[in-house]
């Protein structure tokens, strides 16, 4: 994450400033220094009463408390693995990390002090022998010096620094000029500064804001990040050699930092003159001396981890988090605020994300959908884990390589499939039949059961059949097909669900109302990705129209995981500012979105898609009680699974970017043993197993689920016979000796109504029919209800 081009302080390019100038500034300087003998604020300087006295005036009339704000630092992510928090990405302005007087050893103090500014343990902030040693030389014609204190430096560093915090580029220039700018006015307000603080704070401390302020190239600002950056260690273990090499960068960040080789040269030449410099100030002995400059500067370059594109696996989840920080005013009350705070607050961001499964769920979908495939460039891939009643995100990958300014055509992508559009997500995509769940809880809510038998076969509706919001639909012919030729006559709403029948589905919502089935959604915190509300209209019955995140989809599917209790996902644990202090975060906010009962029926019936159904063999092999969802729109151009356990649930979506290309073909891709294709269509399959047991083996989960009491397994109502439906013939069914649900099947099947009598005593087992009135076989004139007796075993 950058700003504004802010170059490093040293780095920057001064206005010129001729001979005659940069003599009367020099003079005007000397004045200064006579005011400060008279002050006593620095040792005598033989300069004239009269020219003290002409200055003091001026020189207390300056403000002197220069205001020390907080230090830019970068705010860190972490993740877990294992028992460790790992550092995954960073974001940043300033690459810094502030240390203590501890972190700091003895002999980087001694290179800076050596190196800056000999007396500074001497002087009171400015060091009247070394201003007057800069006039006579420039009063010869020589290079112009600055005569600075680290004191005075660290007084510019601040200026600076608070420039670099303006909102604007064009008010970042004019500030950074009136700290930088070679006048004597300039000079004089620093020195007044410096005179301030070495008043108000000790040489230990001011010693320690330099060393942490200070730049050393790009932007790597104060010692611990250019110790990490150069050398791959800490600020306290450097080496003579390596301390003196990073205090030589300060004199010159542009042609001394260590990462271009063409500076080696010259960063050797003043390295040498801050260890000579040590040796001849008594800080070190003549062997330590001498090996030092015998030594080699070898740099060990550890770039730090920049935004997300160095996370590897957790990219998109990085981006996410990003996002996060950026958009909600947990994090600031405006966009400056939320990005400022990121880019320069100094936070530990702790987040949910587990990353040895991240990591494992990565290889998974990489193998099964690679980044790019032969003939089919617009393969994605997406899967999110979500913890089931917490809410947490714990894997969110993709198949590509996160890239925050790639397209998302090739190998790598900077849009995230798996969420939201307004946290840089792929704007969504349409979940197929995984949206089936919401006209199953509202059947089940509204009074119907998992065994009641319902017509199957495609058919043509009239748009008028269906409620909405109380009112006709629409008028108009609605045909709806299903997936299978074979499909016709009645199933159970259990077998329906287990084979994913659409028409089936679209049976059911003739007895319910579409604003329902969408506020059951809703309940379940599933909204369109692009942002607004789902829009009821027929098509949702079977697969919303609506484009949905794999994020939103799983963390429905981890509320059915809840029984029924939805808990909004969150990325982020905790947040601890630079002092320690906790800083509130987002939490999951978790709501019954049906009844207990309710949703326990419903999983019963998602439970047969994996033992028995469109997800059959997608089990685990751990024993763990999974139910869920598969997904398909037309043509397989998007295809999902999401299902859970009672602990995480897990949402797969792979398909066509674009959405121009259907999936029923090879494509070259990995051959998935689950369902013993390599077809684009069916790799969601060996994704989410692959995935699932990864989850499995870190959070376990229940190996069985609560029964549905019997108000939900039971059948009742009737449906209206079909009239282009040809098995329809009008002859009653012999259903004597059948279970109870498949004789309902059987009489529905020919649009009959039915009535279960009170259980008679018999030697058939429980359940079984054993008379029926009117009896198998006879054909009914108009309109018949069959009347069924079950034994009572």
């Amino acid at each position: 994450m950058t700003g504004p081009a802010r170059p490093s302080p040293r780095s920057r390019s001064v206005r010129p400033v001729s001979a005659a100038s940069g003599l009367l500034g020099m003079l005007a300087v000397a004045v200064i220094a006579g005011v400060m003998v008279t002050v006593g604020v620095a040792p005598a300087v033989a300069l004239t009463g009269v020219t003290a006295s002409r200055g003091v005036g001026l020189f207390e009339s300056l403000p002197s408390d220069l205001k020390l704000a907080q230090l830019d630092q970068k705010t860190e992510l972490y993740a877990k693995s294992g028992t460790k928090n790992v550092l995954i990405g960073s974001f940043y302005t300033q690459n810094r990390e502030v240390v203590g007087e501890d972190g700091i050893s003895q002999i980087v103090k001694n290179a800076a002090v050596a190196g800056e500014d000999a007396r500074f343990y001497q002087h009171g902030g400015v060091d009247p022998m070394g201003i007057a040693r800069a006039a006579l030389r420039d009063l010869a014609g020589k290079p112009l010096q600055g005569a600075s204190t680290i004191t005075q430096q660290y007084v510019k560093n601040v200026c600076i620094q608070e420039a670099e915090r303006l909102p604007t580029q064009k008010a970042i220039t004019k500030a950074y000029y009136q700290c930088v700018d070679p006048t004597a006015g300039r000079k004089v307000r620093e020195i007044r500064y410096a005179i301030g603080l070495e008043k108000r704070y000790s040489k230990a401390q001011i010693l320690l804001g330099y060393l942490n302020i200070a730049g050393f190239g790009g932007r790597v600002y104060g010692i611990q990040a250019a110790a990490n950056y150069y050398f791959n260690k800490e600020a306290k273990d450097l080496t003579i050699t390596q301390a003196a090499a990073l205090v030589a960068i300060v004199n010159n960040p542009t042609k001394l930092r260590l990462d271009d080789p063409k500076n080696l040269a010259a960063n050797t030449s003043r390295r040498n003159y801050v260890i000579t410099a040590e040796y001849q100030q008594h800080m070190i002995t003549a062997a330590q001396r001498d090996e030092a400059l015998a030594s080699t500067t070898k740099v060990t370059l550890t770039p730090p981890k920049t935004g997300c594109s160095a996370a590897g696996a957790a990219g998109f989840f990085c981006s996410y988090v990003q996002q996060i920080l950026l958009s909600n005013k947990a994090f600031g009350k405006t966009d400056a605020d939320r990005q400022q705070n990121v880019e320069t607050a100094g936070w530990k961001v702790y987040s949910t994300l587990n990353l040895d499964l991240e990591k494992k769920a990565k290889k998974v979908l990489n193998t099964y959908v690679p980044a790019k495939s032969n003939g089919f460039p617009n393969l994605g891939g997406s899967s999110v884990s979500v913890e089931v009643g917490t809410g947490r995100i714990v894997s969110m990958v993709e198949n590509k390589k996160y890239d925050p300014v790639s397209s998302e055509h090739g190998t790598a992508a900077s849009l995230n499939y798996g969420v939201d559009s307004k946290y840089s997500g792929g704007g969504g995509f349409q979940p197929g039949s995984t949206f089936k769940l919401f006209t199953l809880l509202q059947w089940l809510k509204t009074g119907h059961g998992l065994n009641a038998a319902i017509p199957v076969a495609a058919r043509t509706y009239d748009k008028s059949q269906f409620s909405t919001c109380g009112e006709p639909y629409g008028t108009g012919p609605y045909p709806v097909a299903n997936d299978e030729l074979g499909e016709k006559g009645s199933r159970t709403v259990l077998a329906a669900t287990a084979a994913s029948i659409n028409n089936a589905f679209m049976s059911m919502a003739l007895k319910l109302d579409l604003c329902d089935i969408r506020d059951m959604a809703a309940a379940f915190d599933v909204h369109p990705a692009g942002g607004g509300k789902l829009t009821p209209r027929p098509s949702m019955v079977i697969g919303a129209s609506d484009l949905i995140s794999p994020l939103t989809m799983t963390t429905a599917y981890a509320g059915m995981g809840n029984q029924g209790k939805t808990c909004t996902a969150i990325a982020i644990d905790r947040v601890i500012d630079r002092a320690g202090n906790s800083i509130a975060v987002p939490k999951t906010s978790c709501k019954q979105s049906v009844d207990k009962q309710v949703a326990i029926a419903a999983a019963y019936a998602l439970r047969g898609v994996i033992t028995s159904g469109t997800a059959a063999g997608d089990q685990t092999s751990d024993g763990i009680y999974e139910f869920g969802k598969t997904g398909t729109t037309d043509n397989a151009k998007q295809t999902w699974f999401v299902a859970t356990t009672n602990k995480v649930a897990t949402g797969v979506w792979i398909g066509n970017i674009k959405g121009d290309v259907d999936m029923y073909h090879n494509f070259s891709l990995p051959y998935c043993p689950v369902k013993g294709s390599n077809q684009a269509s069916l790799e969601r399959h060996c994704v989410w197993r692959g995935i699932q047991t990864e989850v499995n083996k870190i959070y376990g989960g229940a190996t069985s689920w609560p029964q549905p009491e019997p108000q939900y397994l039971g059948g009742g109502g009737s449906f209206a016979p079909t009239p282009n439906d040809p098995s329809n013939d009008g002859t009653v069914p012999t259903v004597t000796g059948q279970s109870e649900g498949s004789a309902i099947a059987a009489i529905t099947g020919q649009g009959m109504s039915y009535v279960i009598a009170g259980a008679v005593k018999s030697g058939k087992p429980r359940g079984t029919i054993v008379r029926q009135s009117p009896s198998g076989g006879s054909k009914a004139n108009g309109h018949v209800t069959v009347t069924i007796y079950p034994s009572r075993g």
